[in-house]
């Protein structure tokens, strides 16, 4: 059965941990039975508003001010939640919001198993975007109030039942396994990314051969472009990623050099830094290139996801303001 829970969350700031709204929406058998809505106020060190962020959603600091703080309303969003497998769009941005803000406030993350309808829509769909808005009308989903939390958590329940019907599965389990998307896992500090897996037998760490395509449009964002990435993906695999710039015409490798036009950063862990270095060396190498005159853009995964799209950096702050903040 098609039992779950989906969740999206709203920030305050350009910072990860600065929740102000979570929208929880409940799933027994394909049907919402419960949903809740909470204004929260972030963490106390990220609870700054920035004007870019309550254009998004409306939010403001005034709105919040009797609202429990991100620690006091955890447990409840836990136990909301329960044993369910927890479901978002784009579930690194949310899942790591949850991350962020138990960092902030230097609590331990809860125990959850997640997946993303956004990396199972990339697998099961070819679309020109995968925005949470065009996603839902291009299944025929009503979406009128985009960037309201319960909204957005609302929708993704469609989302992922759609998908379940496009695959013919009973269950998330089957679902996620027609798709080859792996079931992400946090908890007791160790994060594994609802991610697509790679098939055809290759072993863990190892990175199938690319092809480029050449019929790509040459307009878009990374077309011809030479693409590095550095630290841990929330969406796909770096093996899936490299293949996904090929499709648009850019160039994957795997280590700076004075060829790279392009650094995506990902989720960065501590521990396998150099002592005393709060950068990985993909990333050392490239600000080195950057002071020899060298043009490196880097960027997030989140602006990566938008780029794949065909977008500029320009326009898609332009679509994330008026339509998605998540992909």
């Amino acid at each position: 059965m098609l039992d779950f829970t989906t969740i999206d969350f709203e920030t305050a700031n350009s910072y990860r941990g600065s929740p102000c709204s979570v929208g929880l929406v409940r799933v027994r058998n394909g049907q919402i039975v419960e949903s809740q809505h909470w204004l929260i106020r972030p963490p106390e060190g990220a609870d700054w508003f920035d004007g870019w962020n309550i254009a998004i959603h409306g939010i403001t600091a005034e709105m919040v001010a009797d609202a429990p703080r991100w620690k006091d309303i955890l447990p409840a969003i836990v136990d909301f939640i329960g044993d369910d497998v927890v479901v978002a769009h784009n579930a690194g941005f949310d899942l790591g919001v949850i991350r962020y803000a138990c960092a902030v406030d230097n609590i331990e993350w809860p125990e959850m198993r997640f997946l993303c309808t956004l990396v199972m829509a990339r697998r099961a769909m070819a679309l020109p975007t995968y925005r949470l808005p065009f996603l839902a009308e291009t299944m025929g989903i009503p979406f009128d109030d985009h960037h309201d939390a319960l909204a957005d958590a609302t929708v993704v329940v469609d989302v992922a039942a759609r998908l379940a019907e496009h695959q013919q599965a009973t269950d998330l389990l089957e679902l996620a396994g027609s798709l080859g998307v792996a079931v992400g896992r946090m908890g007791s500090g160790i994060y594994r990314g609802s991610v697509a897996v790679s098939s055809g037998g290759h072993g863990a760490g190892k990175l199938t051969p690319v092809e480029v395509n050449t019929d790509a449009d040459p307009s878009g964002y990374l077309y011809g472009r030479v693409v590095v990435f550095t630290g841990a993906l929330m969406s796909m695999t770096r093996d899936a990623a490299r293949q996904e710039c090929a499709k648009v015409g850019a160039i994957p490798e795997q280590a700076t050099t004075k060829r790279t036009n392009v650094l995506v950063v990902g989720d960065i862990n501590p521990a396998a830094l150099r002592p005393g270095s709060n950068v990985t060396g993909k990333a050392r190498k490239a600000f080195e290139l950057q002071d020899k005159g060298q043009e490196i853009e880097v960027m997030t995964e989140d602006d990566f996801l938008r780029c794949l799209d065909g977008n500029t950096l320009e326009s898609a702050e332009v679509l994330l303001a008026e339509s998605e903040r998540s992909a």
